[in-house]
């Protein structure tokens, strides 16, 4: 079942793609992309929730959307690509204490630069050419190689960053009763360090 989208011409979005551990890819044509940039939105299908909580290793996710605007920053090879945009998601974990589940609601807002690494046609950079990477951002920018960037894996690292890795339901106590310390490789955190492998 692919998800919902809705879409410029060029980006497209579906229900797996080159790395086939993400349960969606958001695959953005370069060469395509407008001057004015294009606007992506993507929610998930049951199927791919079920997917994403395997992968993030939670109990469920009961829902996931995204909305993002992809803009060239200057034209040419060797360009910046600039992403912003809006992620929605309602995640469920076990209570640390309790095993009860415990419902995150996580609405963050995206920003992040993509810069060519210099292998593809579309990342070919030239001795001339210049990058210039602003030190003062919060994150320093992604590659991206080609004339396609896949924004799926960013998805998913802005979402694991947000899970509460300490789920506690409201007034439950520490004690001899404690479920678990959120230490164990079966974490969010877990698939970053998968990631940052990739």
């Amino acid at each position: 079942m692919s998800s919902k989208t809705s879409r410029q011409t060029s980006g497209t979005a579906g229900s797996g793609g080159a790395d086939d551990d993400l349960p969606f890819d958001v695959v953005i044509n370069l060469e395509r992309l407008p001057v004015d940039g294009s606007h992506v939105s993507l929610e998930l299908a049951p199927g791919q929730l079920r997917k994403l909580a395997s992968v993030l290793k939670v109990s469920s996710v009961r829902d996931f959307s995204a909305g993002l605007h992809v803009l060239r920053k200057n034209r040419g090879r060797g360009s910046e690509i600039l992403v912003t945009g809006n992620l929605l998601s309602t995640i469920v974990q076990p209570c640390v204490i309790t095993l009860e589940p415990v419902s995150q609601t996580i609405d963050v807002k995206l920003q992040r630069t993509f810069v060519p690494s210099g292998g593809g046609p579309g990342g070919d950079v030239t001795a001339n050419a210049e990058i210039y990477v602003d030190l003062g951002e919060d994150d320093m920018p992604d590659e991206y190689e080609g004339n396609e960037l896949d924004l799926g894996p960013f998805l998913l690292e802005s979402l694991a960053l947000e899970i509460d890795i300490y789920p506690r339901l409201p007034g439950a106590r520490l004690g001899s009763g404690i479920a678990g310390d959120g230490s164990s490789g079966s974490s969010p955190f877990s698939v970053l360090k998968d990631l940052k492998k990739n």
